[in-house]
């Protein structure tokens, strides 16, 4: 892979990555609200530099992380740090693309995870998975031949 593109793909990321992953809507005491929880933490929907933006090292420190579904938001950010880690290894020539397409599918299963047990836990919630559509949306563009060898293996590769 040249190294444009490389770089066009680890920025692709970069972009997935910087967008709300979960979208939420109820109505509270102040009226209809909104929140979102990014890859890297959790706030307003007005963005990451809200008043009340939570990075995600400091929710894991003081919430309390006791169901499934709960661990899936983490996860999903964790196996999304190592697909960006692994597509950034593409610039110096040493990604393997199955690793990468396969890291951005688990992240997505677990953001979807995460969104149908939050949607399930409270009924007044509105919840919109954002991040799997964008995950298996990049796997499935730019890593599409790693997807392939990832699911079949000819004999004669085995």
């Amino acid at each position: 892979m040249s190294r444009r593109r490389a770089v066009r793909i680890l920025l692709l990321l970069c972009v997935v990555g910087a967008l709300p992953w979960t979208i939420i809507r109820w109505t509270g005491s102040a009226g209809v609200q909104y929140g979102a929880f990014f890859a890297y933490g959790l706030g307003p929907l007005s963005g990451p530099l809200g008043e009340r933006f939570m990075l995600l090292p400091r929710y894991l420190a003081v919430a309390v992380v006791d169901t499934y579904w709960r661990q899936a938001w983490p996860t999903g950010a964790f196996l999304f740090a190592c697909a960006l880690g692994s597509a950034a290894l593409a610039l110096v020539g040493r990604e393997d693309r199955r690793v990468t397409a396969g890291l951005l599918v688990m992240s997505g299963g677990a953001e979807l995870l995460y969104a149908v047990g939050l949607a399930g836990s409270r009924s007044d919630l509105l919840v919109l998975p954002v991040a799997p559509l964008l995950c298996w949306a990049v796997a499935l563009l730019c890593y599409r031949d790693g997807l392939r060898r990832l699911v079949y293996l000819r004999p004669a590769e085995a």
